[in-house]
C-alpha cells in the first residue's frame, strides 16, 4: 500500500513539474486530482511569483541539492506550528514548482534525471510528514479535489498566498 501510495503522489508531483515547466501532456490521460492541481497551482502560482519577483530574482540556485536543501528548509518553516489543511499541502506544489522554474532560470538544465530528483524529495516529503493527514482528509479525490475543484472554494487561495509569502519573507531573511 505505502509503495502505491508513493507511485501515486510521485506521478502527480512529476506531472505538475512539467505542467510548470510547460512539457505537453495529454489531459485526456490526467488524474481528477492533477487535473485539478494544475487548474488551482496555476491561477494561483502566477500571482504568487509575481508577488516575490525580487525574492526569487536574488534567489541563486545552481543545482538540484541547493533545491532540495532550500525545499526542506521552507517546508519546516511552513508547517512548524503543526497545522495541516489543504491550503498548506497545495503551497507544498507551488513551492516545488517555483523552485524547479529557478533552477531552470538559473541555467540548471531540467534533464529527465534531475527532474526525477526534484519529483522524488518532493514526494518523500509528502509521503513521509503529510500522507496519514491527506488519507484521514478523503485523500487526494475526496479531500483535496472536493476542496479545490468548486470555484467558491478558491476564497480559501487567498490565505494560501497570503502564507506563502510569509514563509518567503521569514525565509528571505537567511538567504
Amino acid at each position: 500500500m505505502e509503495s502505491n501510495n508513493f507511485l501515486y503522489v510521485y506521478n502527480l508531483v512529476q506531472g505538475y513539474l512539467k505542467h510548470v515547466c510547460q512539457e505537453p501532456a495529454l489531459e485526456l490521460t490526467l488524474s481528477k486530482p492533477a487535473q485539478v492541481l494544475r487548474k488551482t497551482a496555476s491561477s494561483l502560482g502566477q500571482e504568487v511569483e509575481e508577488s516575490l519577483r525580487l525574492y526569487l530574482d536574488s534567489l541563486e540556485i545552481t543545482s538540484v541539492d541547493d533545491a532540495r536543501r532550500i525545499f526542506g528548509q521552507v517546508m519546516e518553516t511552513e508547517f512548524a506550528d503543526g497545522n495541516i489543511n489543504w491550503g498548506r499541502i497545495l503551497t507544498i506544489f507551488l513551492f516545488g514548482g517555483i523552485l524547479t522554474k529557478r533552477l531552470q532560470g538559473c541555467g540548471v538544465p531540467l534533464t529527465k534525471e534531475n527532474m526525477d530528483q526534484i519529483s522524488h524529495f518532493m514526494t518523500d516529503y509528502i509521503v513521509n510528514t503529510k500522507a496519514k493527514w491527506i488519507s484521514e482528509n478523503g485523500g487526494w479525490d475526496n479531500g483535496f479535489v472536493t476542496k479545490f475543484e468548486d470555484q467558491s472554494s478558491w476564497l480559501s487561495l487567498h490565505n494560501v498566498k497570503s502564507k506563502v509569502m510569509a514563509v518567503f519573507s521569514f525565509f528571505s531573511q537567511y538567504y
